[in-house]
């Protein structure tokens, strides 16, 4: 039987990460481990690629970014050490999720669109025809994570509360997991009072669930990474109401974007 590896590469991506998916919680079992984990930095250097290409073009394309500073960055050694101590507490991360972190780094697509995505608005009003949230693709950095997680359980340098013989009670993360905001949520990325995208630790699912997506009730990390690209970055346009036409734009970035 050919490894998910050679499947993937011979352009099986769907049907391969469908089967890695199938294996929910329970995880990808160990035999299969070293396969699964090629796939997935397989998928994340494509995502990597992916995510210059499209910096580069709305550069090209005098898109105004929102936040310049934080517009693109590969992972940083901060970044994989966050990513190394995080896990002490989380246990191991979900692959796609890591691997995303470890080799694709951060990304943020928020911005003012006009003339070629007019929609697509941060620092000026919405325009009065449409109701239209793009969701231009935002990733959080390995850093965020540790630094959310500090907040949501404590002063990690300190120790989980878990190992400390005099403590009685678990510690928030323990007794009841832990959401990791892997980005703002489409109405954040438009800057109003929103919410974000989320990921529910710990798992070992290799490919979780990402909840707080208004496109769609139900998708998976890499499902929705790969509609962001199938959009070029703004996945919102997926749902645009019939009176929205899709910006040409976009399905010339699409296009220029390798499958994964």
């Amino acid at each position: 039987m050919a490894s998910w590896t050679s499947r993937y590469r011979s352009g099986e991506h769907i049907a391969v990460w469908n089967d890695l998916r199938a294996f929910g919680a329970t995880g990808v079992p160990d035999h299969l481990r070293d396969d699964a984990e090629e796939v997935a930095r397989e998928t994340m250097h494509r995502v990597s690629a992916n995510l210059d290409l499209l910096v580069d073009h709305l550069s090209s394309a005098k898109y105004a970014f929102a936040h310049p500073a934080e517009i693109r960055h590969p992972p940083s050694a901060d970044d994989l050490e966050a990513l190394a101590k995080s896990e002490t507490v989380t246990g191991p991360l979900p692959l796609a999720v890591r691997t995303c972190l470890e080799i694709a780094g951060s990304v943020d697509l928020c911005g003012d669109g006009d003339p070629l995505l007019p929609h697509v608005r941060y620092h000026t009003p919405p325009l009065p025809s449409g109701d239209l949230y793009p969701d231009p693709l935002v990733l959080h950095p390995g850093q965020m994570l540790w630094n959310q997680l500090n907040s949501s359980v404590g002063d990690l340098s300190l120790g989980c509360a878990c190992t400390d013989p005099e403590e009685d009670e678990q510690c928030g993360f323990h007794a009841r997991g832990f959401a990791f905001s892997i980005a703002p949520d489409e109405a954040a990325k438009a800057n109003f009072s929103g919410g974000s995208h989320d990921i529910h630790l710990p798992t070992a699912n290799p490919d979780p669930q990402l909840t707080g997506v208004a496109v769609t009730a139900s998708i998976s990390f890499v499902e929705y990474l790969r509609l962001s690209f199938s959009w070029g970055g703004f996945p919102g346009y997926s749902v645009r109401p019939a009176h929205v036409p899709a910006p040409p734009f976009l399905e010339q970035l699409a296009n220029r974007l390798l499958k994964f």
